[in-house]
């Protein structure tokens, strides 16, 4: 198993330490590669192409909000879910139809109930 990190994690001691002592410990990562990803983060994107990977014990787990824990139930219902909200393009004349803003709320309050999330957005509150 490795870690795919950014270049920024080499230079930075803290991380970088981190990183060696995973890699020496007794831990399924054995090692770690380093990519540019500037430019996709310069174009706010990258992110998402990354997987986070966090180890938790069992209290841990169990904090979690089950709902937000992938399975092929819950990969399922979020690919009917991009299917019904997403559009395949959008134009520079979409961005002034407010039509784009209901359809990007009520796909963002479909997707917090899907995940139980409550209502953590602004329109979802009044």
């Amino acid at each position: 198993m490795a870690i795919i990190a950014p270049m920024h994690c080499q230079n930075n001691t803290n991380v970088k330490t981190y990183f060696d002592t995973l890699i020496r410990g007794n831990t399924p990562i054995k090692q770690v590669k380093y990519f540019d990803v500037n430019e996709s983060m310069k174009n706010g994107g990258g992110p998402a192409c990354l997987r986070l990977r966090v180890a938790l014990n069992e209290s841990e787990l169990a904090a979690v909000n089950p709902s937000c824990i992938m399975s092929d139930a819950l990969f399922n219902r979020l690919n009917t879910w991009i299917d019904s909200h997403y559009r395949d393009r959008i134009s520079s004349e979409d961005l002034q139809d407010p039509q784009l803003l209901i359809e990007s709320r009520t796909a963002l309050d479909e997707l917090t109930q899907i995940l139980a999330l409550g209502s953590v957005y602004r329109f979802q509150q009044g």
